[in-house]
């Protein structure tokens, strides 16, 4: 009965350490954030809570080991899902690089991407969720092709530049890739739509001929969201970071060119933005458009020990932003491993215990037969 018992508590306690790791430190760590003050309502419009993350990267068939993937996915699952329950933003954002095989996979295996992607990242009714393409998703400008752009356009509705509104608060959403000016299909395209945009915030104002152009329902400076940073010559430029090292950058491959980064600047005239792409931390103060700039880290363990995401409060005219750290990975193995040696250790004395026990039965029911022939 006793060496039952000690199973039984061996178990408990393995299945205690499993649930602690794997269901309650999301939340333990996730209640240490809470979302930023909230702006002064601006026309009677309450600011939008709004939730960002990026670089999800989704591991593919090709480099995704089964369970590097189970385990990467459950991660980030855990960590979401749990940010939906504690949270309720109104909008997330996701800045790109949703997959990391996005430009390789046949369209069966993307397909599978999408359906796991939706079942890991669902949100609650009231939650909007958009999607922004990365290079990881069309692969970068000199290796993209129309049938990647149209198949992501296809499931995320999301591939060159749009305009999302919410009481009064604009979000554009830029394709990157697309941000090259070299006269590319894609890139005319993407130049088209942003001219576009323009077009509304001039209207906005009261600037242009406005006749077929749609309105907004409030005006307001639009806040800029795409997966490169807007230019910058290293992370130098950072007021926050956590990088390892300072980064430095070029131009196409880790931030947009000065020439996009200028024309966003001259067509948009964005008074915020948020970008993704470099799997690191960093808030600029004043960046390239003299303006606040957060890139947000990777969402993944795979990329990152301490990822995080972005919790912010928007106004028309102002805003808000926390960053949310989640559980460390490496204080995760660290508790695994101490929990299983502090259960090695324990189990180890209690049999001990019961052996010693056993061996004193053992030599008395011995000694009681001799007395008793």
């Amino acid at each position: 009965m006793k060496l039952r018992n000690l199973l039984l508590r061996i178990l408990l306690g393995a299945v205690g350490l499993l649930v602690f790791n794997e269901f309650i430190v999301y939340y333990l760590v996730l209640l240490e954030c809470q979302w930023p003050t909230k702006p002064v309502p601006v026309n009677g419009l309450e600011p939008v809570k709004v939730m960002l993350l990026s670089d999800t990267h989704l591991l593919g068939p090709i480099h995704g080991h089964w369970f590097d993937r189970l385990r990467r996915e459950w991660q980030m699952h855990r960590a979401f899902q749990s940010a939906m329950t504690l949270f309720q933003p109104e909008a997330v954002f996701l800045l790109g690089d949703v997959f990391d095989e996005g430009n390789w996979v046949n369209q069966k295996e993307f397909d599978l991407y999408v359906d796991r992607f939706r079942k890991l990242f669902h949100t609650p009714k009231g939650t909007q969720l958009h999607s922004i393409v990365g290079n990881h998703d069309i692969g970068f400008h000199y290796a993209t092709h129309p049938y990647l752009v149209h198949r992501f356009q296809k499931n995320f509705n999301n591939t060159g530049v749009s305009l999302t509104s919410i009481r009064g608060v604009n979000f554009v959403s830029i394709n990157s890739i697309a941000m090259e000016g070299d006269g590319c299909q894609l890139c005319e395209t993407a130049e088209k739509e942003l001219r576009a945009v323009s077009a509304i915030f001039k209207c906005g104002r009261g600037i242009g001929q406005c006749k077929n152009v749609p309105k907004l329902e409030e005006y307001s400076r639009p806040v800029v969201l795409q997966h490169f940073p807007m230019h910058r010559d290293s992370d130098k430029a950072c007021k926050e970071h956590d990088a390892p090292e300072v980064e430095l950058y070029r131009e196409r491959w880790e931030v947009i060119s000065k020439e996009s980064t200028d024309l966003i600047g001259e067509l948009l005239n964005p008074r915020l933005a948020f970008s993704g792409h470099s799997h690191n931390y960093c808030y600029v103060v004043k960046n390239r458009l003299g303006i606040e700039e957060y890139t947000l880290p990777s969402f993944s363990w795979r990329n990152k020990n301490n990822p995080s995401f972005i919790l912010a409060q928007i106004s028309p005219s102002e805003h808000t932003v926390s960053r949310c750290q989640m559980p460390v990975e490496s204080s995760i193995i660290t508790i695994y491993l101490v929990g299983a040696i502090v259960l090695v250790l324990t189990s180890l004395l209690r049999l001990g215990s019961f052996l010693a026990q056993l061996r004193i039965f053992s030599r008395g029911r011995r000694e009681y037969k001799k007395l008793t022939k």
